[in-house]
């Protein structure tokens, strides 16, 4: 058998600018004698990327959470944008039908490349909706599964079964998916799943001060982490 040569250090050089520049190199395999790399999903905001280790981990339930107008729909959305427009298949679970098609297109996520389960039946939509995120991890076509449940009511959260989410953390293990919750409050993440709490969002405006000035975009801040917690600040840009 031939054995392959080394290869020169300034091709390797060269090698690991270009998976840097299009931020490839934590979607491959470890060189020999590195560490395993964690595969993830960049959100393409540098800051976030950061303080998550370079994105949402592939394989993990993670979830990001926070009151209303904290910015936790446009964060999901910058992912979206940003999985998308790598060719990337996306699916949307949305028992509360939030989801504005309009705003996620203005993000910059590819529509086409979006399977979106809307708007199910009262009395029925939790339940459900867990059965279809569980359907769609199953069918290893989604590299992003985010299930909102941001509009869901407190006391319906509260009556799921304690093995909803286990089992969800069951079926993403192993896959090339990212699983993310999208809730009002901490619900749940798996062992290896990043956490995001958000907290208050702050608008950043355009011009001069007065009547005509455009709203610019949120200055978001965020807990990272469960154990100790990091603080992370990011820009959302207004859609």
């Amino acid at each position: 058998m031939a054995s392959l040569s080394p290869v020169p250090r300034a091709t390797r050089a060269d090698l690991e600018a270009l998976l840097r520049e299009h931020q490839l190199a934590s979607q491959l395999p470890a060189l020999r004698g590195e560490a395993p790399r964690r595969a993830v999903l960049p959100s393409g905001l540098s800051a976030l990327d950061s303080a998550l280790l370079g994105g949402f981990p592939r394989g993990q339930l993670s979830e990001v959470h926070g009151p209303a107008s904290t910015g936790r729909t446009g964060l999901l959305l910058a992912l979206l944008a940003r999985v998308t427009r790598d060719g990337l298949l996306a699916a949307w679970v949305d028992p509360g039908d939030r989801l504005d098609p309009a705003s996620a297109s203005e993000a910059g996520a590819d529509l086409e490349r979006l399977l979106w389960l809307r708007g199910l039946p009262p009395g029925r939509g939790l339940g459900e909706a867990l059965s279809a995120t569980a359907t769609l991890l199953g069918a290893g076509l989604f590299e992003l599964v985010v299930l909102d449940l941001a509009g869901a009511p407190a006391g319906d959260l509260r009556r799921l079964p304690a093995t909803s989410f286990l089992r969800l953390e069951r079926l993403v293990a192993g896959t090339r998916a990212a699983l993310v919750l999208l809730a009002p409050a901490h619900v749940a993440a798996s062992a290896g799943g990043a956490t995001l709490a958000l907290g208050t969002a702050r608008p950043q405006w355009s011009g001069v001060s007065g009547p005509a000035r455009l709203l610019r975009g949120l200055r978001v801040s965020a807990a990272a982490g469960r154990l100790q917690p990091r603080t992370v600040i990011f820009d959302l840009h207004a859609l």
